[in-house]
């Protein structure tokens, strides 16, 4: 048997929060003669998945849920949906924030207050990631598209024994869209610097070669000369 102490102790954690859990009804603490707090290895075993859990990010309403469910695998899948499209959210309202701040951080080196109109211009920065972020979802399911009129192609021609230049004519049409895409991409793209802070647009070539990454794309600055992996933001 462990003592609140013991079993903080164990799970690398503060008697606080073992105290926390058994208050909430996630851990459920058994009395000695004494009147004290006693836990077995089942209480070390389910505090080590609530904190786990918590690691996560899921709530105690989560957590009391997966472990008190006999079926916590199916509970514990369409929770990860959920937790995953929550920090999905919150990874874009972040972006939005680090561009508005990488603006705002911009224009302060040209000036000396927060006036009205810089106030506005760090509020269309955030906007314009946002215009980012949904033309990158378009773009991703725009070449869902193209995969499907791949793949529909080649299984027409598989099943019905038609003529390969069925198939041949999927590709073709598949690489119209994609250069189609790709270029529509480049033309709205723009890239800041991280060395001088300048806005440029790269040649289409050098676009296209350079490595990247989802938010950055490795170019050389046409004022500062440097090479560095720079942040894309949205033209219109």
């Amino acid at each position: 048997m462990f003592t609140s102490g013991q079993l903080a102790k164990q799970c690398h954690t503060s008697i606080r929060t073992v105290q926390y859990y058994d208050q909430n009804g996630l851990l459920r603490a058994k009395r000695s003669q004494s009147n004290r707090r006693e836990y077995d290895e089942q209480d070390l075993l389910r505090l080590q998945q609530i904190i786990t859990y918590r690691q996560l990010g899921f709530t105690l309403k989560d957590i009391q849920e997966l472990i008190d469910n006999r079926q916590a695998s199916k509970t514990l899948s369409a929770l990860i949906d959920k937790q995953t499209a929550m920090l999905h959210q919150q990874i874009h309202q972040l972006e939005s924030q680090l561009a508005g701040l990488r603006y705002f951080k911009k224009q302060l080196q040209s000036s000396n207050s927060f006036s009205p109109e810089l106030q506005a211009k760090v509020r269309s920065n955030m906007k314009m990631a946002k215009q980012l972020h949904h033309f990158r979802l378009t773009m991703v399911g725009w070449g869902l598209v193209i995969d499907l009129l791949f793949l529909v192609s080649l299984i027409f021609v598989i099943s019905q024994g038609a003529s390969p230049w069925r198939l041949v004519l999927g590709v073709v049409l598949s690489l119209l869209i994609c250069g189609q895409l790709t270029f529509s991409y480049y033309q709205h793209s723009l890239y800041l610097c991280p060395n001088c802070r300048s806005e440029f647009v790269p040649g289409f070539k050098n676009w296209v070669l350079a490595r990247h990454t989802p938010n950055t794309r490795k170019l050389t600055c046409p004022t500062c000369h440097h090479r560095n992996f720079c942040v894309e933001e949205y033209r219109q």
